[in-house]
Protein backbone atom coordinates (compact mmCIF):
# COMPACT_ATOMS: atom_id res chain seq x y z
CA UNK A 1 0.00 0.00 0.00
CA UNK A 2 1.80 3.28 -1.15
CA UNK A 3 1.40 6.24 1.80
CA UNK A 4 1.40 10.06 1.65
CA UNK A 5 3.96 11.29 2.53
CA UNK A 6 3.32 15.04 1.16
CA UNK A 7 3.62 16.34 4.90
CA UNK A 8 6.30 14.03 5.95
CA UNK A 9 10.23 15.16 6.02
CA UNK A 10 11.42 11.49 4.13
CA UNK A 11 13.01 11.89 1.13
CA UNK A 12 10.81 10.20 -2.01
CA UNK A 13 12.65 8.72 -5.20
CA UNK A 14 10.93 11.52 -6.63
CA UNK A 15 12.40 14.03 -4.39
CA UNK A 16 15.96 12.54 -4.66
CA UNK A 17 16.16 13.04 -8.59
CA UNK A 18 14.34 16.73 -8.06
CA UNK A 19 17.59 17.41 -5.35
CA UNK A 20 20.20 15.39 -7.70
CA UNK A 21 19.40 17.90 -10.74
CA UNK A 22 18.92 20.65 -9.49
CA UNK A 23 22.65 19.99 -7.66
CA UNK A 24 23.94 19.06 -10.97
CA UNK A 25 22.28 21.96 -12.76
CA UNK A 26 23.68 24.24 -10.43
CA UNK A 27 27.23 22.99 -10.06
CA UNK A 28 27.60 22.71 -13.91
CA UNK A 29 25.50 24.54 -16.77
CA UNK A 30 26.90 21.73 -19.29
CA UNK A 31 26.13 18.71 -17.06
CA UNK A 32 22.33 19.53 -17.92
CA UNK A 33 23.24 19.64 -21.94
CA UNK A 34 24.59 16.18 -21.21
CA UNK A 35 21.94 14.65 -19.22
CA UNK A 36 19.11 15.34 -21.66
CA UNK A 37 21.47 13.48 -23.88
CA UNK A 38 21.33 10.86 -21.75
CA UNK A 39 18.13 10.62 -20.41
CA UNK A 40 16.85 9.55 -24.34
CA UNK A 41 17.99 6.24 -24.95
CA UNK A 42 18.11 4.14 -28.17
CA UNK A 43 16.20 0.64 -28.46
CA UNK A 44 17.84 -2.46 -28.35
CA UNK A 45 15.43 -4.16 -31.12
CA UNK A 46 13.78 -1.36 -33.22
CA UNK A 47 10.23 -1.63 -33.68
CA UNK A 48 10.29 -2.72 -37.42
CA UNK A 49 12.48 -5.27 -36.05
CA UNK A 50 10.19 -6.50 -33.89
CA UNK A 51 7.20 -6.92 -36.46
CA UNK A 52 9.41 -8.99 -38.34
CA UNK A 53 10.28 -11.38 -35.87
CA UNK A 54 7.09 -11.79 -34.91
CA UNK A 55 6.03 -12.35 -38.71
CA UNK A 56 8.34 -15.21 -39.01
CA UNK A 57 7.88 -16.86 -36.16
CA UNK A 58 3.92 -17.08 -37.01
CA UNK A 59 4.80 -18.51 -40.61
CA UNK A 60 6.77 -20.92 -39.06
CA UNK A 61 4.15 -21.44 -36.70
CA UNK A 62 1.58 -21.94 -39.00
CA UNK A 63 4.29 -24.11 -41.12
CA UNK A 64 5.10 -26.28 -37.92
CA UNK A 65 0.91 -26.60 -37.49
CA UNK A 66 -0.19 -27.53 -41.12
CA UNK A 67 3.01 -30.68 -41.10
CA UNK A 68 1.56 -31.54 -37.74
CA UNK A 69 -2.05 -31.80 -38.63
CA UNK A 70 -1.10 -32.99 -42.39
CA UNK A 71 0.75 -36.32 -41.07
CA UNK A 72 -1.96 -36.66 -38.02
CA UNK A 73 -5.14 -36.02 -38.78
CA UNK A 74 -4.38 -36.06 -43.12
CA UNK A 75 -2.61 -39.69 -43.30
CA UNK A 76 0.59 -37.90 -45.41
CA UNK A 77 4.21 -37.90 -44.25
CA UNK A 78 4.86 -34.16 -42.68
CA UNK A 79 7.45 -33.23 -45.49
CA UNK A 80 4.77 -33.32 -48.08
CA UNK A 81 3.06 -30.16 -46.76
CA UNK A 82 5.61 -28.22 -48.33
CA UNK A 83 5.31 -29.66 -51.71
CA UNK A 84 3.63 -27.77 -54.35
CA UNK A 85 1.69 -30.76 -55.26
CA UNK A 86 -0.07 -31.19 -52.03
CA UNK A 87 -1.53 -27.77 -51.71
CA UNK A 88 -2.89 -28.05 -55.90
CA UNK A 89 -4.68 -31.19 -54.68
CA UNK A 90 -5.75 -29.58 -51.17
CA UNK A 91 -7.39 -26.28 -53.21
CA UNK A 92 -8.86 -28.47 -55.72
CA UNK A 93 -11.00 -30.62 -52.91
CA UNK A 94 -11.91 -27.46 -52.12
CA UNK A 95 -13.11 -26.08 -55.14
CA UNK A 96 -15.04 -28.83 -56.04
CA UNK A 97 -16.88 -29.55 -52.91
Amino acid sequence: MVQNQTGTDQPTRERLKKQQASNQEAGNPEHKSERRLRAYSTRRVPIIVRVLIVLVLIVVALIVGAMVGYATFGGGEAMDVLKLDTWTRITDFWMKS
